[in-house]
């Protein structure tokens, strides 16, 4: 056999000996080279049955409100005719007839009655002690107006009605002989200060320190100036 007819021969047995391994490269590089393909979405029939699960979802919640306000409807009806008969009930009832008020206490002696209103004024019966001390004012020459104004003004005052015991308290002064202008003077002081007006409180404890210097609610007068700042 010549030199080239073995050359030949070799050749050829390589080269079916590397077909088979060139065949698989071949075959792994195109299936290597391949896009990776994305899962596929929900079909329309899977979309379908997700709204209808929702629709009916929303069904469940729509029939529990329209039950819950059924039932509020139910109770304010059952309110609204308990109220009408309540309504009714109270038109058929008679007028209560008007309550009148206590006559004032007929005075035959004032000292007596202006110690039993002073009893009734520190049992804070407040009313009770006005009239009385009224009635005492009422029936007139007493030689006691002076007090019964200065206590009227304090039971006012026990009333939180300070406007009208200012009202009480400065018809003492009117008097030329009395014993309590200073006590009048404070409580007129007090008045404002509860009322809330600071400037015209101060303003008459002033006046009880000047006119009245010698007075023991000097003292306090001062003081409660002081805490009016």
């Amino acid at each position: 056999m010549t030199k080239h007819c073995k050359v030949s021969l070799l050749f050829f047995n390589k080269a079916i000996f590397l077909l088979p391994v060139l065949f698989g490269v071949f075959l792994w590089g195109c299936g290597g080279s391949k896009e990776v393909q994305p899962p596929p979405g929900p079909s329309a029939t899977e979309m379908l049955q997700r709204q209808l699960t929702n629709v009916k979802k929303e069904n469940e919640s729509l029939k529990q409100q329209i039950d819950k306000l059924q039932q509020d409807n139910r109770i304010a009806t059952a309110r609204a005719a308990e109220c009408e008969t309540q309504l009714a009930e109270l038109r058929e009832k008679p007028a209560a007839p008007p309550v009148n008020p206590s006559p004032a206490p007929k005075i035959t002696d004032a000292n007596a009655a202006y110690q039993q209103a002073l009893v009734l004024f520190r049992q804070k019966r407040y009313d009770e002690a006005a009239s009385t001390f009224q009635s005492i004012l009422d029936a007139g020459n007493s030689g006691i107006e002076d007090r019964c104004h200065y206590w009227l003004g304090e039971c006012s005052y026990g009333m939180k009605k300070y406007q009208e015991a200012v009202g009480h308290l400065e018809k003492v002064f009117g008097y030329q002989r009395s014993t309590k202008k200073d006590d009048a003077q404070m409580m007129i002081g007090n008045c404002y200060s509860a009322n809330g007006n600071k400037v015209k409180a101060k303003e008459e404890y002033q006046k009880l320190i000047d006119k009245y210097p010698a007075s023991p609610y000097v003292k306090q007068a001062k003081a409660k100036m002081g805490r009016l700042k």
